[in-house]
Formats: C-alpha cells, sequence, structure tokens
C-alpha cells in the first residue's frame, strides 16, 4: 500500500529505492540539497554521470545511479526558480514532481526520498512548495493504484515538518500508521541498530568486483589470521553480533514454514518479495542466512554476502521500520 510521509532527516540518509536531487538544468553540482547529494555519492563519479545526460528542462527528470549513497538512484528533478507565481512556476513544479515519480516507476522504484524542491535558494515560497508537492504526488498515487511506492519528505526542521502536516490535513491526506507486527520491541529495535551499523559494509562487499570475489572465497572456519583483518575482525564482529543480540532466532524455521514462504525466495530474495513479508519473517529469512553455515546449506560469506541476498533482506527490514515510523 502506496503512503506519504515526513520525516525529520537528511535526504542522503534515507535508506529508499531512490532519492530526488533538485537539481538545476545543467545538472551540476550546486548548493543545499543538491550539493549534499554530490558530496554524500560521490562527486566526481556524479558529476561524470550527469554529464553524460548533459541537460534537464524544468519540470522534467532525469536518473542517475546512487553511488555511495544506501539510495540505488538518484532522481534529479529541475523546479522553477520563483519570479512571483505567474510564469508557470505552479505547473512547472507540479510537473517535476510527477517526472521524479513516473521515472521512478519506470526504474521499479517503490520507495522515493523528496526535498521540498524549489523552496530553498529558488525562492519558491514554503507553503506553497508544500502543496503543490503534496497535490503532485496524491495526485500520482490516485492515477497508479497498481503501483505501490513509499513517497518520503526529507527536512531537517520542525517548522518545515508542521507546515508540511498542516498541508496533508490540508488536502486530506493521511500518513502511514504502523503496521502490527508479532516481534518483540527489543529486538526490533536491535535489528534495526544491527542493520543500520552493516548495511553499508554489506552494500560495498557486494558492489565491488575485488571484495566480491574474495568473500566467495572466504572461509568463516579457517584460521585467525588466514584472511587477515577483514575477515577475522569485520566479519567476525558481524556473526558475533548478530547471534549475541538474538537476530539469529532459533525459530526462524518454524516462522518460514508457517508463513510458507517461498524457498528459493528465502535464499535469493528479492526486494519486491522482501516488501510483503513482515518483520518477524524477515528476521527469519535473515537468521536461515546465518545458520545455513552451520548446517553446509550454504556459506554466509561467499553466498548470501557476496550475492547481495543478506543485504536485500537487512534493507528490506530498515524499509519497513520507516513505513512503520
Amino acid at each position: 500500500m502506496s503512503s506519504i510521509n515526513i520525516q525529520k532527516i537528511g535526504i542522503t540518509r534515507l535508506n529508499a529505492d531512490a532519492i530526488v536531487n533538485a537539481a538545476n538544468t545543467s545538472l551540476a553540482q550546486g548548493g543545499g540539497v543538491c550539493g549534499a547529494i554530490f558530496r554524500e555519492a560521490g562527486a566526481d563519479a556524479l558529476t561524470q554521470a550527469c554529464d553524460s545526460i548533459g541537460h534537464c528542462d524544468t519540470g522534467s527528470a532525469v536518473i542517475t545511479p546512487g553511488f555511495d549513497l544506501l539510495a540505488k538512484y538518484i532522481i534529479h528533478a529541475v523546479g522553477p526558480i520563483w519570479h512571483g507565481g505567474d510564469n508557470n512556476e505552479p505547473k512547472l513544479l507540479y510537473s517535476a514532481y510527477k517526472q521524479s515519480l513516473i521515472v521512478a516507476k519506470e526504474n521499479n522504484c517503490h520507495s522515493i526520498g523528496f526535498p521540498l524542491i524549489s523552496a530553498g535558494i529558488f525562492g519558491y515560497p514554503k507553503n506553497k512548495a508544500w502543496r503543490k508537492a503534496l497535490q503532485a504526488c496524491q495526485d500520482f498515487l490516485k492515477a497508479n493504484p497498481d503501483y505501490d511506492v513509499d513517497i518520503i519528505f526529507a527536512v531537517l526542521d520542525d517548522e518545515m515538518m508542521e507546515m508540511g502536516t498542516r498541508v496533508m490535513m490540508d488536502l486530506n491526506i493521511e500518513t502511514s500508521t504502523a503496521e502490527v507486527d508479532d516481534i518483540d520491541p527489543g529486538l526490533d529495535q536491535k535489528c534495526q541498530l544491527f542493520c543500520d551499523k552493516y548495511i553499508v559494509l554489506l552494500k560495498l562487499l557486494h558492489e565491488d568486483e575485488t571484495i566480491r570475489d574474495w568473500c566467495k572465497s572466504f572461509d568463516v572456519y579457517a584460521g585467525q589470521n588466514e584472511h587477515g583483518i577483514l575477515g577475522n575482525v569485520i566479519y567476525g564482529d558481524f556473526m558475533h553480533q548478530a547471534y549475541d543480540d538474538g537476530i539469529v532466532i532459533n525459530d526462524y524455521s518454524e516462522v518460514i514454514e508457517s508463513g510458507e514462504l517461498e524457498p528459493d525466495l528465502v535464499s535469493k530474495p528479492t526486494a519486491e518479495w522482501v516488501n510483503t513479508l513482515s518483520k518477524r519473517q524477515i528476521i527469519a529469512c535473515i537468521a536461515k542466512h546465518f545458520r545455513a553455515d552451520h548446517f553446509s546449506e550454504g556459506s554466509l560469506l561467499n553466498y548470501s554476502v557476496a550475492e547481495g541476498h543478506l543485504l536485500v533482506l537487512m534493507k528490506g527490514y530498515l524499509d519497513k521500520c520507516r513505513r512503520c515510523n
């Protein structure tokens, strides 16, 4: 089920399929949100990707990889500069959001983070910017009922949150409520912290070809010094914390069986499938990947980590937590 929410968070910290950059027509690195996204994504790589596109019209949007961000993609949307409102600014701002969501859908993104486009140095009045942004998102969801997407507006202060919330109430937009899940709150918190701590590491290990090949040859039961610091300290901490914090739950098999979860998807999960699971089911799948080591059903390091399967599960867990908050 789709949703629209406002969070007090820096947009580069959002663990979404895509985040939106408030771009300029030349797609060059700028200040504010744009500058922060370039810095966190990796300015050189993102500049090269943007230069290869070259230009984006006001009211349009284009897409690049997310590079060093948690987000898989960056959607660059160009909002209008405010000149008093009589120069098509509302229409162009509406279009920037609409085109961003169209691009997200075309790239199979089911979560997207927006800044308040044009409300910074472009001078668009903030209350008017909120109204046009939320109208565009609401209209898109109504026009695409079969496409589930979680829309998050990332803001940095309470005033902006309160203003956005008031506009949502005016437009009769409901925020999503926490979903009911059969998971102990203490375990939930530990799992969130665990995923937050290690997800960037897993992303690196999966996406870097050289390190991924190293992972495939890793033996978790080898001697202490055989694989160096990366293997014996980082992975040792990773495994030990999972067990010590109780994330490797004992009844994982029962949870998987009672939910009639498809074995192939448990072993090789997709983001779309994980999105359909409860938190407890995701934790059970994570536990299954850890426990596979002990029963020779596969290797944690040369299978789940190298192939990105644990990354998908942990990212899915954080996505689920975000929707519940």
